[in-house]
């Protein structure tokens, strides 16, 4: 490997808190809408639409930002920004819960995750290939 194909530590740390900032933000403010005595009385429509479907499109641009400043290398960095992600969200959580904790609803949200992921890079490829055409 080439010392100019190798990833950013610092862009991978600076884009993973970010993501994670956010949507614990996003997810705080969601709650405070619905009301987290409520949440778990939510249906499949209704935890879609005011908990996963925020977090996707959250998700799409940011990752079709991160795509757009490294097209070269936007899989590389989804895949491991994502990989980092989803191991910080497992340790807090399991630290909070304290003991190991993986969502019920990990079968809808992984999926949904990964869609979100890919799009979102799809999108900011395709972003900063239209932008080197246009120049």
């Amino acid at each position: 490997m080439w010392h100019g194909d190798q990833l950013k530590v610092s862009r991978i740390i600076k884009y993973t808190l970010l993501i994670f900032v956010l949507y614990i933000a996003l997810s705080t403010f969601t709650s405070m809408i619905v009301g987290v005595d409520n949440l778990a009385a939510l249906s499949f429509g209704e935890y879609f639409t005011f908990q996963l479907l925020p977090s996707s499109v959250l998700a799409v641009f940011l990752y079709a930002i991160m795509a757009n400043r490294s097209v070269t290398k936007a899989w590389s960095y989804a895949a491991t920004v994502f990989s980092f992600g989803f191991i910080l969200g497992v340790i807090i959580v399991s630290a909070i819960m304290q003991e190991l904790y993986i969502s019920p609803t990990w079968f809808i949200e992984l999926p949904i995750s990964l869609v979100s992921v890919i799009l979102g890079t799809f999108i900011g490829i395709k972003w900063g290939h239209n932008k080197v055409i246009a120049t």
